[in-house]
């Protein structure tokens, strides 16, 4: 099931020409390797993956790059004064705004070090690291494709020098929307396969350091293991980046992505998932520009599985809505509106009832962040149990 709508899973990207794997199984038979997790000691570090993040973000290459001197070419020098330029106007009007709030507005009401849940989140680390930063794991769950690494080592610099214009075309709506549209995705940007390089791009220029990334699935078992492929017989694909903040080698983290569609009949044939998020403990969840899909009766597993593991949930109106969180109190930001043309049928009468009867509570928002990105009539909720 595609929820192919203004934003698929919140930050639709990348259903694009997609050769090298599907979400959910393949022809082939592929070998995996027993999972496990790794000591500090055990985790290797492949400087590769790190060195590839630098160069399609637009940042110059470490002494020693697996890459060489090929951040000295025209096109890179482009690239990096253009995104940078691009970066640095989002980050003085958006990604600041975000963290200085996520320190006054939700670190003082929420434990900032449990693990961040984010579902229908496509690969949008760059907007959820802004606000849960202290995490030591991440669980993303979204349909857009897993992908591959682009194997840039083995291109030429004319190919090169397209791949880092198909990077810079793909996060065009995120500099101007702060989410992605799938159509333009689809049509626009077809050298940019799957969502792995984009957690590249986001973590590189978020100053974290990426120490591996393992294309995994999902066993029925509710285990994860490490795959040389595609997954085979159904199993859900998903990728584990191991990364650091940059100059802390001590202080590891993980993320883990899974390609699914947690629609309730695309959970009943894939129960080991809800199993799986159930064992990822108490968290910390993020949702915006959702599409509205838990509203509907078809996604109840996932918005009762996301309250039960949740401590607390910051959500946008698009994400679980406020009829469904009895127990949770609830601290309210910004200006609720109408839901923009696209959805119909999602307005909440009880939420704009609540936000005119604690009129003299509801929290400044000082930055816009999903639909209402033209007038700025932006709303998130912190809901804490």
């Amino acid at each position: 099931m595609k929820y192919n709508r203004l934003s698929i899973c919140g930050f639709s990207l990348l259903s694009v020409l997609f050769a090298l794997t599907s979400c959910n199984g393949a022809k082939k038979s592929d070998a995996t390797k027993k999972d496990s997790v790794k000591s500090q000691a055990e985790i290797k570090f492949d400087r590769t993956f790190n060195d590839y993040a630098l160069f399609i973000s637009g940042i110059s290459g470490k002494p020693g790059s697996v890459l060489g001197n090929t951040d000295s070419t025209p096109a890179f020098t482009e690239h990096k004064n253009a995104f940078g330029k691009r970066w640095d106007e989002m980050d003085q009007n958006r990604l600041s705004l975000m963290r200085k709030w996520a320190g006054e507005e939700i670190h003082t009401r929420v434990n900032k070090n449990l693990n961040t849940f984010y579902p229908f989140s496509g690969p949008d680390f760059l907007h959820v690291y802004q606000i849960f930063p202290h995490s030591k794991k991440y669980m993303f769950l979204a349909n857009e494709p897993v992908g591959d690494v682009p194997d840039l080592k083995a291109m030429n610099d004319k190919d090169r020098a397209e791949y880092l214009k198909s990077i810079a075309a793909s996060l065009g709506d995120i500099f101007k929307r702060s989410y992605f549209i799938t159509g333009r995705m689809m049509s626009q940007i077809p050298r940019v396969k799957g969502v792995i390089p984009v957690f590249m791009v986001f973590m590189a220029r978020n100053n974290c350091e990426i120490i591996n990334i393992e294309k995994i699935q999902l066993n029925k078992d509710a285990k994860t293991a490490v795959r040389a492929g595609s997954a085979q017989g159904g199993l859900l694909e998903g990728v584990r980046i191991t990364f650091r903040p940059a100059g802390n080698k001590a202080d590891i983290r993980t993320l883990e992505y899974f390609c699914c569609d947690v629609s309730d009949d695309g959970l009943t044939k894939t129960p080991e998932l809800l199993t799986y998020i159930g064992a990822f403990g108490k968290s910390n969840t993020f949702v915006k520009a959702a599409s509205y899909l838990m509203h509907y009766g078809t996604f109840s597993k996932i918005r009762e599985k996301t309250k039960e593991i949740s401590a607390g949930i910051l959500e946008d109106d698009t994400g679980i809505p406020l009829r469904y969180l009895e127990g949770f109190k609830p601290v309210l930001f910004g200006k609720y509106v109408k839901p923009i043309e696209d959805f119909s049928g999602v307005y909440q009468a009880d939420l704009d009832k609540l936000y005119k009867d604690k009129a003299d509570e509801v929290r400044p928002l000082p930055f816009s962040l999903g639909y209402h990105w033209k007038n700025k009539d932006q709303n998130y909720m912190l809901f804490t149990k």
